[in-house]
């Protein structure tokens, strides 16, 4: 067994005594155990291949912590990329009720609120529901919402105060029991 192979046995099995730790911190950023189990399993996978990185006598929790980090962005971020319109929507209504009532809705009201405003969200023109897509899923600029709808830049802005409060009301009206 040469140098190469001896400091990767020596990483890796320093790295895999870690284990718990590094756990435990994944989860609690991930708020997920299966998230959090998983982005362990890359890091130790980035462990394996960044062996040699690793320097002698420094912190192997620290250096691993490091990685799990990095993983732990990577997956907010592509969860970021994959929430739904609605579970954006959703998210900026209970914002805006917290901020208003600065207390948290509890979940059936939580559920009745996103089941409003999916039904809400069927009523609104294709066009309508387009431009929200765009700024809110694809996370676009109203400029490039523009492009992509053949909007003006002030039509992209009205469009969307107008079908946000078009939203807005209509769940307002479902959760008040008139519809």
């Amino acid at each position: 067994m040469d140098d190469s192979e001896a400091k990767r046995d020596r990483v890796l099995r320093e790295a895999l005594g870690c284990r718990v730790e590094l756990m435990a911190y994944a989860r609690a950023v991930l708020g997920n155990y299966t998230a959090a189990e998983d982005v362990i399993q890359e890091a130790m996978l980035v462990v394996m291949k960044k062996f040699d990185q690793f320097r002698e006598g420094t912190s192997m929790l620290a250096w691993c912590r490091a990685i799990v980090r990095l993983e732990v962005l990577r997956v907010k971020q592509q969860r970021r990329r994959e929430r739904s319109l609605t579970e954006r929507l959703l998210d900026d209504a209970v914002d805006a009720a917290f901020e208003e009532f600065q207390k948290p809705q509890r979940h059936d009201d939580t559920e009745s609120r996103r089941e409003a405003l999916e039904r809400c969200l069927q009523r609104v023109p294709q066009r309508g529901r387009r431009v929200l897509e765009a700024r809110f899923v694809d996370e676009l600029s109203y400029q490039q919402i523009g492009q992509r709808v053949g909007m003006t830049l002030e039509a992209v802005r009205k469009a969307l105060f107008r079908t946000k409060k078009q939203v807005r009301s209509c769940v307002e009206t479902c959760l008040g029991g008139a519809e």
